[in-house]
């Protein structure tokens, strides 16, 4: 229901002189008390003459009574007259200290007239004014010091003495948790002057917790969230048995409570709670700014992941504790670790996995550290360690060992057993250096000689490796370079039929033709690729342009029926793999059987569920799906029997010492039958000699590939050698009309295998391995 609408007041000229004369003086205390007064003054004289003639006093005269009764109303005038002048003087002054901020000025009030109550009101209006403006002043000073130094504890102090101001409370207090799990609370407290001063801290317990209001609640209550022996000291020495408790809280996050402590209840005005919601909002936004920094100067200095100090916090650290070292005369040790097969489980396994193993790893360098050591994330996968006071170089790596030991334990993710490791390099002050960031650098290339050593441990920088830094800083931009001007060159080996002798397929193998350093084979630039992130795009233009080239060689006629490309885990798990290869497929117009696919044996552990379910999705496609380098890895005998694989590529290193080891040549006999009762073909590779070859056939090993037949050639080449083998029509128990034939093309063919086996093997790059170069 609304409100009736007021009645509008009359106006001037519609009031009678009757209303205005009765609102004037007989409705005004002050105009009765003065009416009155003259009414008496007027009624003297003739009182006076009927006294007089009641006496029959004849010698008083009229005029003289006249003239007694106007001098009394002269004295009453000019009373009056100073009632009045002096109290509106006094409200002139005050005006003018109000006007110049001063709202000390009071005037002195007794009476009910309405110079009394004008003078009550201003004393009202200047305590309030003062009230406001001595709050607004320390709001103000609040405001300043979160936009410029944020002290929190000249925040504090502020708004104590602002609340005690505004209420008049014996005490005023302030509570903070002192993290944000809120278990524990620190108070400070503003009491009466002389009080000695509180500060406590103390567990919050779940009957303090109870005690703590809604959010959106304040109120009195006679037990605050505050320990007993608080509480108790209080009651005795300040009187206090009631409490005003308030939270502090902005969004979802709470910073403490604001309580008002006093004998009894405040009955607090509207004007109080009003700037004492000011101050409490201040508050707000001070502990708001407080995190907001907090978190800011988290993520300038810490790694946000691990909590671990960033790449600019540890060489702030190094920088201190190089110049310690200068003036002790001490030495210290920089430690570069890097995470040996991290990329592979956070690439199959998901971020989410690799984001907890790095936490796990976080935690276990800091848990084998010597006490002042310091470790920090500059990103990725790597952590640098800061050994402090090194006794000597030797112990830095014994602290090295100690985290590779650490390290190669297993990891416990998610369900998920994961195997890393690690690879330290260390640099050491001041005999490899002065400066943190020249042994940061220094550190890190010794890191990358411990990985070309093998993995798994930890070598100490050398001169010779600022050479090799600075070489492959220059061939990983030159890498990136020799993407963009398509520098990048496929060869194919072909695999050999034995019982045709002829091509039944070519593997895809990438070669960077460089400018100046001529044809380099990927032990030369994959690792490279890796570390740049190129190592997808490169893989995914190696399958495009070997479909692309099966498809010419389709229609020149050669006889190369099928072209076979590596293909890392991580490239199988891609999102968008699958969709790739059948839009290559149909853009080569590839028939079924034409792309052939090699996974290692890997896939097993790191691809899991999603990586076998890739495979199912290629065979179904047509795409034939082998196991490559077969034998070397952790392949599990059930998995291979269901997996869609039809083709084992038997790794190189079983056939090195048959036929004529008796042991290997069993190993190698039984490998190729377990294959065949597994109903999958066998593909033998790094067949380098003909006893090699012979031994293979009497076994019933379906294809072979290796140097005894060809290295890796150019595609026109690949198409000769292929036409070559059908023009020549070989038997099949003969390799003689290969490239590789001639004792020159043989030497250079077998160069050409010790090379790749000195170069090692693209690790992790799916592209190809050392033994098919």
């Amino acid at each position: 229901m609304r409100d009736p609408l007021p009645e509008p007041a009359p106006s001037a000229h519609s009031e009678t002189l009757w209303l205005r004369v009765r609102r004037s003086l007989i409705g005004s205390v002050l105009g009765r008390r003065m009416l009155g007064q003259y009414v008496g003054a007027a009624m003297l004289p003739i009182g006076a003459l009927a006294v007089l003639d009641y006496l029959h006093a004849g010698n008083i005269h009229f005029i003289q009574v006249s003239a007694l009764a106007a001098a009394l109303v002269i004295v009453l005038g000019a009373w009056q007259t100073r009632r009045i002048v002096d109290p509106l003087h006094r409200l002139l002054a005050g005006t003018r200290g109000i006007m110049e901020h001063d709202f000390s000025h009071q005037i002195a009030a007794s009476g009910r007239d309405e110079i009394a109550q004008l003078s009550r009101a201003f004393n009202e209006m200047a305590r309030s004014l003062g009230m406001n403006f001595a709050t607004l002043h320390v709001l103000s000073q609040i405001d300043k010091t979160i936009l410029t130094k944020l002290d929190i504890g000249e925040v504090a102090k502020s708004a104590l003495s602002c609340v005690r101001y505004v209420t008049s409370a014996h005490v005023v207090i302030l509570g903070l948790y002192e993290s944000e799990a809120a278990e524990l609370m620190r108070i400070y407290a503003l009491r009466r002057n002389g009080t000695p001063k509180i500060r406590a801290k103390f567990t919050l317990t779940e009957r303090l917790r109870e005690r703590i209001p809604d959010t959106d609640a304040a109120g009195w209550t006679e037990e605050p969230p505050l320990p007993e022996q608080v509480l108790s000291r209080l009651k005795r020495e300040d009187r206090v048995h009631k409490y005003w408790v308030q939270t502090i809280a902005r969004g979802d996050r709470v910073w403490g409570v604001l309580m008002l402590g006093h004998a009894a209840e405040l009955a607090l005005t509207s004007d109080q709670l009003r700037l004492l919601s000011g101050v409490h909002d201040r508050l707000e936004v001070a502990f708001s700014w407080l995190e907001r920094d907090r978190k800011l100067q988290t993520m300038a200095h810490a790694d946000p992941l691990t909590g671990l100090p960033n790449r600019a916090s540890m060489l702030t650290l190094l920088a201190r504790e190089l110049a310690s070292a200068q003036r002790d005369r001490t030495s210290v040790g920089i430690l570069f670790l890097d995470l040996d097969r991290f990329k592979r489980a956070n690439d199959t396994l998901g971020h989410a996995v690799g984001d907890a193993l790095l936490r796990q790893a976080a935690d276990r360098i800091t848990e084998n550290l010597r006490a002042g050591d310091a470790v920090a994330r500059p990103g990725g996968d790597e952590f640098t360690v800061l050994l402090c006071n090194l006794p000597s170089a030797r112990d830095a790596g014994t602290v090295a060992r100690g985290l590779i030991k650490a390290l190669s334990r297993p990891f416990e993710v998610d369900g998920h057993t994961i195997y890393v490791g690690a690879s330290v390099g260390i640099a050491i002050y001041p005999q490899d250096g002065t400066n943190g960031a020249d042994l940061l650098k220094k550190a890190d290339s010794a890191m990358y000689r411990a990985k070309e050593g093998g993995r798994n441990r930890f070598a100490y920088y050398e001169e010779s490796m600022n050479v090799e830094a600075q070489r492959r800083a220059a061939l990983d931009h030159e890498l990136r370079q020799a993407f963009d001007r398509k520098e990048l060159v496929l060869h194919y080996q072909p695999q050999i039929d034995v019982r045709s002798g002829l091509v039944c397929a070519a593997e895809a193998l990438v070669r960077w033709q460089h400018p100046r350093q001529g044809m380099l084979l990927p032990p030369a630039f994959i690792p490279f690729a890796e570390e740049s992130g190129l190592i997808d795009a490169i893989g995914s233009w190696v399958l495009k342009e070997a479909c692309l080239q099966q498809q010419r060689w389709r229609r020149d006629g050669v006889p190369i029926p099928c072209v076979a490309v590596n293909v890392s885990t991580r490239q199988l798990l891609r999102s968008n793999f699958l969709r790739t290869v059948h839009y290559l497929m149909n853009l080569a117009k590839m028939q079924p059987g034409g792309l052939e696919i090699e996974v290692t044996e890997s896939i097993f552990v790191e691809g899991g569920q999603a990586g076998m379910e890739a495979l199912h999705a290629l065979a179904a496609a047509g795409v034939r799906v082998a196991i490559d380098d077969f034998g070397t890895g952790y392949s599990s005998f059930g998995a291979l029997k269901t997996l869609p694989a039809g083709i084992l590529k038997l790794d190189k290193s079983f056939l090195e010492g048959a036929p004529a080891d008796n042991d290997a040549a069993t190993i190698v006999a039984a490998m190729v039958n377990m294959a065949h009762t597994l109903r999958k073909e066998v593909v033998a590779e790094g067949v380098e000699r003909e006893d090699q070859y012979r031994f293979l056939q009497e076994i019933g090993c379906e294809k072979v590939q290796g140097f005894l037949f060809s290295e890796a050639l150019p595609a026109g080449e690949m198409a000769r050698f292929a036409l070559e083998r059908v023009q020549a029509g070989l038997p099949a128990d003969s390799p003689a009309d290969s490239p590789a034939d001639s004792p020159a093309e043989a030497r250079s063919a077998q160069a050409g295998a010790r090379s790749a086996q000195a170069g090692g093997t693209a690790s992790q790059s799916g592209l190809e391995t050392a033994e098919s170069m």
